[in-house]
Formats: C-alpha cells, structure tokens, sequence
C-alpha cells in the first residue's frame, strides 16, 4: 500500500490551516514594499504612489463581492472582532447570537461584548455542526443585536444553510447586524453581497495563497459600525494605523488567481476528497467522514478513525512527509489537580456531541489547487497504513484472565459508512 518513498518528498494537506503564498503574490508585495514604501496618507511626492496601490487593491476587493467599501485588517480574526463589536457597540446594549462550533474569532468576542453590556447566545449545532434554522428563529427577537455566522466551517467542512438563515433573520429581527465570516469560502465558492443579504462579511488572506497577516472586513451599503481602534482615523476612520500597501497588493493579486480558477479548484478539491475518503474507508471500512453529507466545503476532509489518536497518526504520518492536522488535543482538565474530564477541549468536537475519546481520533485533511491527485492518493495510502499498524499494536485488554481485544480494528463496527 505504500509506495516507495522519495526522501525529499512532502505533502502538505493542512490548507485550511493556511497555504503557501503564490509566486505572482510573492513578487507583487516585494516590488509595492520596495516601490509604494511612501505612506499613503503623505502629501508630497512618494505618497501617491501607496495610495493608489491601495486605492486599487481596495477598489478589486470591493468588487468581487459587490460590497459598500472594504477595510483592511490584519487578518480574519480582526475582520470578525470588527464586524461584530463594532455593530454591536453602534447599537443599544441587546443579544448577540453566535452557534457552540463557531472558529474562536467569532467566540471570543464574547468578551468584549459582555464589557459593552450585552448578552451573547452561543446555539446548539447539530450533529454535523451546523446551525439548524429553527434553532436560530427560535432565539431570535427584536432584541437581537447582532447575529454571527460562518459560512463554511473549518474543522468539519460543513457548508452552512445560509440563505434560510439570513431570511429568517431578517424576518424576526430586521433591525440586527449580520455578519458572516466566509474566511474558508473566499476564493472557494461563489458569494457576494448582491445574492446575499449580509451586512459584512470577513476574509483572510492566508487562506487562499495570499499573504499572512492581512485581510479585509467588507460592508454593504447600509452597514453601520463603529470603530475599535481609531487612531490615525485610516481606514474611513475604522481602522487606525498606517495601512499595509504591500499586504493590500498580495491580497489583490491573491484573489485574482483564485477567481479566475475557482471552478476548477472547487471541482479538484472536492474530487480529491472523495477520492481520499474512498481510499482510507476501503481500509478502513469503520472510518467516518464528518461534517454535513449534503454541504460540504470542496477542499476539507475531516474523519474520524475509531481506535486511534489523530496526535500519534499525524505524528507518524509526518515521519513520511505527510502533513495534515488533528481535529482535538484532548487532554485532562487543570482545576489545581489533575481532574480526567470525559469532554473534549476542542469546543466544536464538544458541541457535536463526541466524547473525549471520539474527538481524539479526529484528524482534518484540507486540500488546495497545488495538491496533485498522485500525492493525495499517496497520502491517503500512508494514513491508511500507518492507522492499520497503530490498531495491530494497540494493546489487549484482560477481563476475568480472558484477552479481550481492545478497541481497535473491531471498534464502531456499527458506524454508518457515509
């Protein structure tokens, strides 16, 4: 099953993590940060120059999802903290709605906005990590502030119902702010404020081979937030601080790429998905896929390998020059003793309804355009084998002097094959 190994050979499968900036990326930031290194905001002769990069990276950006105006961040982390406080803090103290599985940048604005006096509703998800539509109607009200979505999910792949949720919102609470972070969808899939009715949405551009370190918050028309570091006032007064020239030209020359071959990637990676789930599941045929069956995200395959720990197989497969990511570091709770706890510490895994044990044998593979079908097949054939090994050496338990075997190649014999 495995090939004869190249030893320079490495596959990297952690693209939802981030990827590798491309070379058209790459020599535009270096000819804008040796060129444009004039502030934008400066008068004389060096300044003109920055500011129309920016002016045109913005004015591309804005345009490919048909938004208000864009914003420059650091990032999608920022993009969300933005979106969601700053509506929140332009509107009277009310609920905000977020979901148990959503990435940390849209949970840890909770922080803040307890501090602005409101009360933040984290929902129950379904089985596959999504947000059902009655759950979210159920919990809104005209008291309803701000409502944060994802539109795909990055640990399970689970591409959310979005359209009914946006309606539903707008339905039983008109007046909320809607944001959405599409960090794992830019470049990926098509959106645009036009076909939806959002009021912003965040992007990153490490996501989609673009830089690290920058991204942008885009708003509708009618969007209405306000700022959370004003400083110089950059940014329509949104964002303070000398702005990123040479970030904003990656992002541009990023997103260019991606679009303009967006079909095609999405087409790939969803082929090496399947392609991979059917290699490891015909070894494995107690092998799970996660997240939504119906909507899926094209370029993330997440599974769960019952009788193993994602840790050690990635460890091992890592040995080979395949990387990929675990879904959990579960691990026993600190309360000043040592305490084994039977949830998980990765909250999405948690909220999911698996156990300590299920989430420790998650591991998330994540695809990009770069990834060939012959180093993904060649992936597939080292997870296969290296989890085959690990179960073969899993220890037997003994019950009443019998061997028992532990769990292992026989456990979950009742899972559905997905």
């Amino acid at each position: 099953m495995i090939r004869e190994m190249n030893g320079a050979r490495s596959i990297y499968l952690d693209n939802a993590a981030t990827t590798r900036p491309t070379r058209l990326v790459i020599d535009r930031m270096a000819e804008a940060q040796y060129e444009c290194f004039g502030n934008p905001s400066s008068s004389h002769t060096f300044g003109p120059p920055a500011k129309h990069a920016l002016d045109d990276a913005r004015d591309f950006l804005r345009g490919t999802v048909a938004a208000g105006s864009i914003v420059f961040t650091s990032g999608g982390s920022e993009a969300d903290y933005l979106g969601i406080v700053g509506a929140a803090a332009k509107r009277t103290p009310g609920r905000v709605l977020m979901s148990e599985s959503d990435h940390p940048a849209l949970l840890q604005c909770s922080k803040l906005l307890v501090r602005f006096r409101n009360h933040v509703s984290q929902l129950p998800v379904t089985e596959h990590g999504d947000l059902a539509p009655e759950t979210l109607f159920d919990a809104l009200g005209n008291d309803v502030r701000v409502v944060a979505l994802m539109h795909g999910h990055n640990e399970l792949g689970t591409l959310s119902n979005l359209h009914e949720l946006i309606e539903l919102t707008r339905r039983a609470a008109p007046e909320a702010h809607i944001h959405v972070d599409i960090v794992q969808t830019y470049g990926k899939l098509p959106f645009d404020f036009d076909t939806f009715d959002v009021d912003s949405i965040a992007v990153s551009g490490h996501k989609f081979h673009g830089p690290r370190g920058a991204g942008f918050l885009a708003l509708s028309n009618t969007a209405n937030i306000g700022a959370l570091q004003e400083a110089g006032g950059q940014e329509g007064g949104l964002r303070g601080g000398t702005e990123n020239v040479a970030g904003a030209v990656g992002l541009m020359a990023a997103a260019e790429e991606a679009l303009s071959h967006q079909a095609w990637t999405e087409t790939h990676t969803r082929d090496l998905c399947e392609r991979v789930f059917d290699i490891v599941q015909d070894a494995l045929p107690n092998a799970t896929r996660l997240g939504n069956p119906d909507r899926r995200l094209p370029h993330i395959l997440s599974m769960r390998l019952p009788g193993v720990a994602g840790e050690t197989l990635m460890t091992r497969c890592s040995a080979h020059g395949v990387a990929f990511s675990v879904g959990s570091a579960c691990h026993a709770t600190d309360t000043g003793e040592k305490k084994k706890s039977k949830k998980p510490s990765n909250p999405v895994l948690a909220a999911i309804g698996l156990d300590q044990a299920q989430a420790r044998e998650v591991v998330r593979l994540s695809f990009s355009g770069e990834t060939s079908i012959e180093d993904a097949e060649y992936a597939a054939d080292i997870v296969a084998e290296e989890t085959l090994r690990l179960l073969k050496s899993a220890p037997r338990r003994e019950t009443h002097g019998k061997a028992k075997q532990s769990k292992g190649a026989g456990a979950d014999e009742g899972a559905k094959r997905r």
